[in-house]
């Protein structure tokens, strides 16, 4: 197995943080520091590409929120309309009641 792999190995296994505190204080050997350093640039791009889909889902459920809340607002708003209507229906038909016989 190459080196390289068997260092990914053992870093994914010790994680982002474990490596990042390892390169400062110095415990892991000079000869690894680029191959250390490049497999943290790959998880952070990784955690960037990540933070951005999850930005755009959530962007997208506000949008189906926002639309939501106004064809609800729209409907509340025919409702009213509606029961306004057959109010004043109602009053016109209890002060103007038809001739009996028409």
């Amino acid at each position: 197995m190459p080196i390289e792999t068997e260092l990914t190995e053992t870093f994914t296994a010790l994680g982002p943080t474990q490596v990042r505190t390892m390169l400062l204080n110095g415990t892991i050997a000079p000869t690894y520091w680029p191959a250390a350093n490049r497999w943290l640039a790959q998880r952070d791009e990784e955690e960037r590409l990540l933070k951005e889909a999850s930005q755009a889902s959530q962007m997208r459920t506000a949008l189906s929120a926002n639309r939501a809340a106004w064809i609800a607002a729209i409907a509340a708003i025919s409702a009213a309309v509606a029961a306004i209507i057959g109010a004043i229906i109602t009053y016109l038909a209890w002060f103007f009641p038809h001739a009996p016989g028409h």
